[in-house]
């Protein structure tokens, strides 16, 4: 063999060499890009779930303040209506009251309550007290019942009170004390079953 083709030969040789160097470092730059793609792209991923799932939960959040906030303003309508309705009421139940108390039922209803407080005390003292605006009624009230009874110093709208000095007791029969009494306890319950 000839220096030439010897020459030659090794040229080739070192071409061949050096090109399937070239192809096996291209080869595993290639696959190191993939794997840094591939993880890349798994990266990016896992960051997209998760701002996904962060903007889930603060559209969430702030769902539920809206929500809140409305149910809130609803939860005060409802109440100042109630309270409203309830004032109606209480105004309508009182009108009522002053007009009972023109009816001769009411002198009975009088009756009955002072004569229920005299077999309460058993002998012992009783005062009474009558409303101002029932003043016309005291003469005939201690004729019936035969009781000591007196005009109120407070507004008690209709009814009797009854003092047992002795015992420190105070019997209330007032229709004031009545409405309060139901106005503190009364629940405006509306909707299909009441109506």
């Amino acid at each position: 063999m000839t220096t030439e083709e010897k020459l030659e030969n090794f040229y080739n040789h070192s071409i061949e060499s050096a090109r399937s160097e070239a192809e096996r470092q291209i080869s595993e730059h290639q696959a190191a890009l993939d794997q840094i793609f591939s993880e890349h792209q798994e990266t990016k991923k896992r960051q997209a779930a998760a701002e996904l799932a962060a903007e889930k939960e603060k559209l969430k959040r702030e769902n539920n303040k809206v929500l809140s906030t409305e149910q809130l303003q609803i939860k005060r309508t409802h109440s100042l209506k109630n309270m409203e309705l309830k004032n109606q009421l209480f105004a309508e139940v009182e009108k009522k009251l002053l007009e009972y108390k023109k009816t001769p039922e009411y002198r009975d209803y009088l009756v009955r309550k002072i004569e229920a407080a005299l077999q309460f005390a058993k002998g012992q003292p009783l005062e009474f007290f009558l409303d101002d605006s029932d003043s016309a009624l005291l003469d005939e009230m201690a004729e019936k019942t035969g009781a000591s009874i007196h005009i109120s110093a407070e507004h008690i709208l209709g009814g009797i009170r009854a003092v047992l000095p002795e015992k420190h007791i105070l019997i209330d029969n007032s229709f004031a004390a009545m409405l309060r009494e139901e106005r503190e306890s009364f629940i405006f319950e509306g909707g299909n079953v009441h109506e």
